[in-house]
C-alpha cells in the first residue's frame, strides 16, 4: 500500500476521532497527516524520517497557530448577560401560562420563548398571562395577571 494514502486515511482517522474526545487538538494533528500525505505523493523521495519529523512539526505549527490567530472559534462565545435586565431577577415580568396551574398542581409557563416550571398560589387556565413573583432555581413562582 501507497505511504501517501496510509498518511491520508491516518489524517482522516484522527479528524473523525474528535469528535470521540473532545477538546479541538487531534483534528490539527490530523491535517497534519493529511498534509504529509500529499507531500509525500508529490515527493516520494522523502523518507520515513523527515514524514515524521514533517507531521510533528506541522501539528504543532497547526495548533499553536490556530488558537493564537483565531481565539473566537476556540473559545467560543461568552452569554453576556450584562445587557439584559438582571437575569436573576424576573419578579413583575409577564409570562403565558403554557399548561394548567393550580394550587399544589405545578405547571409550565412560556418567559422569553423557553419553557419554565410553575407553581402558583393561584389557579391559572392555560393561554392566560400571568406575572412572575419569584425564581427559584428552574421553577417559577407566578400569580393571574
Amino acid at each position: 500500500m501507497n505511504l501517501s494514502l496510509l498518511w491520508l486515511i491516518a489524517g482522516i482517522i484522527l479528524i473523525l476521532s474528535e469528535f470521540v474526545i473532545p477538546g479541538f487538538i487531534i483534528c490539527f494533528f490530523g491535517a497534519a497527516a493529511i498534509i504529509t500525505g500529499i507531500l509525500y505523493w508529490f515527493i516520494p523521495a522523502l523518507t520515513l524520517t523527515w514524514q515524521i519529523l514533517l507531521f510533528a512539526v506541522l501539528g504543532v505549527v497547526l495548533l499553536i497557530g490556530c488558537r493564537r490567530y483565531m481565539p473566537g472559534v476556540f473559545k467560543g462565545k461568552e452569554n453576556n448577560l450584562d445587557n439584559d435586565i438582571d437575569a436573576d431577577n424576573v419578579s413583575g415580568d409577564s409570562c403565558v401560562c403554557a399548561s394548567d396551574i393550580a394550587p399544589g398542581v405545578p405547571g409550565k409557563v412560556e418567559f422569553r420563548g423557553t419553557l419554565w416550571n410553575a407553581v402558583s398560589s393561584d389557579t391559572i387556565p392555560a393561554g392566560s398571562r400571568c406575572i412572575i413573583k419569584s425564581r427559584n432555581n428552574i421553577t417559577l413562582e407566578v400569580e393571574k395577571a
